[in-house]
């Protein structure tokens, strides 16, 4: 049963009391092939999804005697504060977790439908594509309301989709401008109509949109504010934000004025700021929290531990999540400037072994830069590549020598404060030791952390980052594409440009994973960041809490709570 208020308190403090206890000029890039060499001819392994149709969500039946309740507030634990609460901006959960809830999109993906990829209405109560897939109109819901009280209208919609695809409008400089770099145009022929004109056909422009961080913000609002909504929050979704206290936690209330009939069933959600891992796990176990936001993630042992002792009062649920764990090389800076000097770094990891250290065995081996799955080389294929399969150490010490450092060099490493993070920092620190290079960890809280990447100011980072999705367009493009929002590592390179060009546009699903293959070849020749691993998640909740469907694409999907009810 939910605590009350007093003892919502209470034990807000319990658990704050455990935690109290408890530069080289730049080296041009490698140049790059010429845009005309061929591709190789390989067999496709699956088909790909087709561009998603409009289509009413479907919800999962329920028993007569489960219907939802109105009323409660859902506890949650998140693990470190947000570097700020503008959901253009930011990339990590930590902002989502608070603002998922509060901001609405043209289109969402059915939560019911995984692990299929459904998209379906959101704002856009409909919306039809021209003939050669070029120009999308969408005709938004009628009476939407921001929950300052002012309409949600049209030019709301375009202004939001271009404060995200141009950094000089309502002074954002956002991680996924990228995915948006197709749009031509975005036009609104009347308060609820927008019509997006594309450069040329994009088969996941859907998919891409649907993710919750394309959100709606009122234009008025945030031009009245000059850009500036680190510390607001105003949208139309179905909770309003009503505080944040860095280093304590965030409280959400129900907007009573919400488009969708009954919805969202909970009063609000109070949420947790608890950095230790064993503390957020204590106040999991005793009921202080009903709902685990998987950020960072739980750790494989106690989860079972959950499995063995309390698997009558709290669900668990793996999934696969796209999101990789690895290091950031700054190609600007020497000796990262060298491709032999990267390959060796990579070369050195034993994946195997930094998998069951770093997340106990709780993901898959990594090294190329698309999960496993449709769009990932062959593992054949990959079972060739040097230190995929084991590493090799006299192979890294033979090209450190060829580019100079024979006996090594000194570095450092950029790490954020949270425990996946540090585990994965340390495994990277050990591996390259073999060879003589010695890393310092330079351990640093979110803000700082996630400035200093966005302006490149490291020479390695232990990072690991995910997506709403795993095509191509997404994983491919945002971290790699020359001018993408992610690309931290500052690697620049004509043809692989050019070739993530084609993908985007290629219709044809063999044709455009031929194409994604030969771009995987070069981030695995390039090494701008040696992956390790990709993560599972787990996903725990108290049974009182239902209507909580864990996503199967990314645990990103899952911090918004508008179908979660509680048994009283």
């Amino acid at each position: 049963m939910l605590p009350k208020k007093s003892l919502i308190m209470a034990n807000c403090f319990t658990i704050l009391g455990l935690l109290i206890a408890s530069c080289a000029p730049a080296v041009a890039p490698t140049p790059a092939p010429k845009a005309t060499a061929p591709l190789p001819v390989a067999t496709p392994t699956a088909p790909a999804p087709s561009r998603p149709k409009p289509a009413a969500p479907v919800p999962t039946p329920k028993p007569a005697a489960d219907q939802p309740r109105q009323g409660g507030t859902l506890s949650v634990g998140i693990g470190a504060d947000p570097p700020s609460l503008d959901a253009h901006r930011e990339q990590t959960p930590y902002t989502f977790a608070i603002t998922a809830n509060t901001f609405n999109g043209l289109v969402k993906y059915d939560v019911h439908a995984w692990p299929e990829v459904k998209v379906v209405p959101d704002l856009a109560t409909k919306w039809e594509s021209s003939q050669d897939g070029k120009v999308h109109t969408f005709h938004l819901a009628k009476g939407v309301k921001f929950h300052d009280g002012s309409p949600l209208v049209a030019e709301d919609v375009k202004f939001s989709f271009d404060r995200i695809r141009d950094p000089k409008v309502g002074l954002a400089s956002s991680p996924r401008r990228n995915q948006l770099a197709g749009v031509a145009n975005i036009d609104t022929p009347d308060d609820y109509t927008i019509k997006v004109t594309m450069k040329n056909p994009q088969a996941s422009f859907f998919s891409l949109i649907a993710a919750f961080y394309f959100s709606v913000m009122p234009k008025r609002l945030v031009l009245e504010r000059r850009g500036d909504m680190t510390k607001t929050v105003v949208g139309s979704g179905p909770f309003k934000f009503k505080s944040y206290t860095t280093g304590v936690g965030y409280e959400l209330e129900k907007n009573a004025n919400y488009f969708v009939p009954g919805r969202p069933h909970l009063d609000g959600v109070k949420g947790y700021i608890i950095r230790d891992q064993f503390t957020r796990f204590a106040a999991l176990r005793t009921g202080n929290i009903l709902w685990w936001g998987p950020s960072p993630y739980m750790g494989v042992a106690q989860t079972k531990t959950i499995e063995e002792t309390l698997s009558d009062k709290i669900a668990v649920k793996w999934e696969f999540n796209p999101a990789w764990f690895g290091v950031i090389f700054n190609v600007t800076r020497p000796p990262w400037s060298d491709v032999r000097v990267r390959q060796a770094a990579s070369m050195t990891f034993d994946r195997k072994k930094m998998l069951a250290a770093g997340l106990e065995g709780g993901g898959v081996v990594g090294m190329s830069a698309q999960p496993p799955g449709e769009w990932s080389l062959l593992e054949e294929e990959m079972m060739k590549v040097p230190g995929y399969a084991k590493p090799d150490l006299e192979g890294a010490k033979k090209l450190l020598a060829e580019a100079g450092y024979p006996d090594g060099f000194k570095t450092e490493a950029l790490v954020q404060a949270t425990r996946t993070q540090q585990a994965l920092a340390t495994l990277f620190k050990d591996a390259v030791a073999a060879v003589g290079v010695a890393v310092d960890l330079d351990q640093q809280e979110n803000v700082v952390y996630f400035d200093r990447r966005f302006r490149k100011a490291f020479s390695t980072l232990a990072s690991s980052a995910g997506s709403g999705h795993t095509d191509p367009d997404i994983l491919l493009g945002d971290f790699y594409v020359s001018d993408a929002g992610m690309n931290f590592s500052g690697y620049s390179n004509p043809y692989y440009n050019e070739l993530y060009t084609r993908q985007s546009q290629m219709l044809d699903t063999a044709e455009r994973r031929r194409i994604v293959w030969e771009m995987q070849r070069i981030l695995l020749r390039d090494v701008l960041i040696a992956i390790a691993y990709w993560s599972r998640v787990p996903f725990a909740w108290w049974k009182e809490v239902r209507g909580f469907t864990p996503p199967s694409i990314s645990h990103f999907h899952s911090y918004r709570h508008e179908e979660i009810w509680l048994v009283k």
